[in-house]
């Protein structure tokens, strides 16, 4: 089975020239992600690559893993196990809703088995008794599935992400800073350790209180990966918040450039460089490369894209 034709052509870098940035001498990149597969989308697809060959190389047809009614990544999982024949189960926080949400619904097109648990039960997802519940509950074993961890993290989803400017042809020293939004930290920590010593890696955290993905990040991470740095400021509020600056903020983006944002990774990310920008924060930086890590299906959980 061949997974490396998800991406026939590089992944394509756009030039921006934004109102905000045009007084400073400044050439900002973007590796538009976004544009890898229109299902198996952006971030999710290289932190999801290495989990698929390694079930494909045991042979295991079964992939287990976790979120929320508008997960980016089992909404990626879903299409990856139709397109190449795993079947898939998604354990989603949160009681069913009256009326499923679109990603829901394109889930369970795609085979997806749904299994709905309380936000109590679902803290528990990694704990081994609470997992062996579920395999019971499922009439499955350990040798018959594998559990994929939320969001696509773990190492095999890290060494993924280690990939992700090779897709773009970046050569990471031509930038004095690469920045991206961060969930969990293995985008950040494999985009870390792919680009080398010469260039920094900023990472925007998306929830409120992130300073604990820190110590994710650097858990992945030799001691002497030390050019990166994490800003705590810019959530709006906190993960999936947004407010009216922001959605304003990403409507004039759109309008300006024709780049898509989703106001709850990406979104966050251009709206922080505005931020910094006004606050004299890209003082340093002559060319800066921003990764747009894609999760746009999830723009149609807010009434601006509300399809």
């Amino acid at each position: 089975m061949c997974f490396s034709n998800v991406i026939g052509n590089r992944v394509p870098v756009e030039r921006i020239n934004t109102y905000f940035i045009r007084k400073y001498s400044i050439a900002v990149d973007i590796l538009r992600l976004d544009q890898v597969d229109p299902l198996i989308s952006g971030n999710k697809w290289f932190k999801l690559k290495y989990f698929l060959i390694e079930a494909h190389s045991r042979k295991i047809r079964t992939l287990l893993s976790f979120g929320g009614a508008w997960s980016n990544h089992l909404h990626a999982m879903a299409a990856a196990g139709y397109r190449f024949g795993f079947q898939t189960i998604g354990i989603i926080r949160g009681e069913k809703p009256a009326k499923s949400s679109a990603m829901l619904q394109d889930a369970e097109r795609w085979g997806m088995r749904l299994i709905y648990v309380s936000r109590a039960d679902y803290k528990k997802r990694y704990e081994t008794e609470y997992q062996h519940a579920l395999l019971k509950q499922l009439s499955l074993s350990l040798d018959q599935l594998m559990i994929v961890p939320e969001g696509g993290s773990g190492e095999q989803g890290v060494r993924g992400c280690e990939d992700i400017l090779d897709a773009g042809s970046i050569q990471a020293s031509e930038y004095d800073e690469i920045w991206l939004a961060c969930g969990t930290g293995a985008t950040m920590a494999g985009i870390i350790r792919s680009a080398g010593s010469d260039t920094r890696v900023r990472g925007v955290a998306v929830l409120r209180g992130a300073g604990f993905l820190k110590d994710d990040i650097q858990q992945y991470l030799s001691p002497t990966a030390t050019r990166w740095n994490l800003e705590l400021d810019y959530h709006c509020g906190g993960y999936g918040k947004t407010t009216p600056g922001l959605i304003q903020f990403i409507l004039e983006f759109e309008r300006e450039t024709g780049v898509p944002l989703d106001p709850v990774y990406t979104g966050k990310l251009f709206f922080a460089l505005k931020k910094m920008a006004q606050l004299g924060g890209l003082s340093g930086i002559s060319r800066l490369l921003l990764i747009h890590t894609g999760g746009l299906q999830g723009r149609r959980g807010f009434r601006e894209w509300a399809t």
